[in-house]
Parts: C-alpha cells; structure tokens; sequence
C-alpha cells in the first residue's frame, strides 16, 4: 500500500533535525522545519512525482534566499516546509521544473538520510496497521 501525502508528511515532520537542514545556525525545535525544504521536497517527490518548485525568498526588496515546494502530478501546490519562514520573508517568482535525475550537488547525504528515516517510519507504521487489523 502507498502511503498518503499526510502520512509522508507526518513522517517528514518527524524526521527533521538540525542534522537534515540546510540552514543550521537558524533551526531550533520550536522552528524544525527551518533549512529542510530542498530536501522534503525531493522526498514529496519520491513518492508521489510531480514537479519541484523553486522560489525566491524576498527580505524587503533584497533576495536573501531560495525556497523548494512541490507541484503534484495533477497541478496542486504543496509545500511541506511552508511554516519556516520569518514574517519579513516573502516567497516570490516560483518556476517549475522537472527534477534532475541525479543527486542533489550539496546535501546528498542529509538527502539519502532523511529519506531513510522516512521510509523507517513509513514501514514501522505500515506494520503496526497490519497488525492491529
């Protein structure tokens, strides 16, 4: 059985650390979803396709940043990481675009380990409902 975005989500969220972000010196427990957007978004990516989206982090009139969301296979946006940002932060100029086939250049490992960590918690909960059924 595949599981559902909620369920992929979930399993993100518990995931996070500030070993999987990409922005260390900003991430905190009360923010965990600070730095993770490049690679959540790979992950949506992994099990349910689509198309990445790339946005442009505003500061005021200064582009302080990048930001990674997902583009379903049948149109939806989803951000898994939308909540991280500070309110002076303004999301601007998203492009679509088809994922690359290869690893991510930076973060390779913090990718391959979180989707890890993912696929655990999506497999352990798969099992305890197939047990309590």
């Amino acid at each position: 059985m595949n599981p559902s975005l909620s369920e992929v989500l979930q399993a993100l969220q518990e995931s996070w650390s500030i070993d999987s972000t990409d922005d260390p010196e900003n991430w905190n427990p009360s923010n965990p979803s600070r730095g993770q957007c490049g690679m959540s978004s790979l992950i949506i990516n992994d099990y349910f396709g689509g198309k990445l989206v790339l946005w442009k982090v505003f500061v005021g009139e200064e582009q302080d940043g990048v930001h990674y969301s997902n583009e379903l296979p049948d149109g939806t946006p989803f951000d898994s990481t939308g909540e991280q940002f500070w309110d002076a932060e303004e999301l601007k100029e998203p492009l679509s675009f088809e994922r690359p086939s290869e690893l991510p250049k930076n973060g390779a490992d913090r990718y391959l380990r979180l989707s890890d960590l993912v696929r655990s918690k999506l497999e352990r909960e798969q099992e305890e409902k197939s047990i309590s059924t």
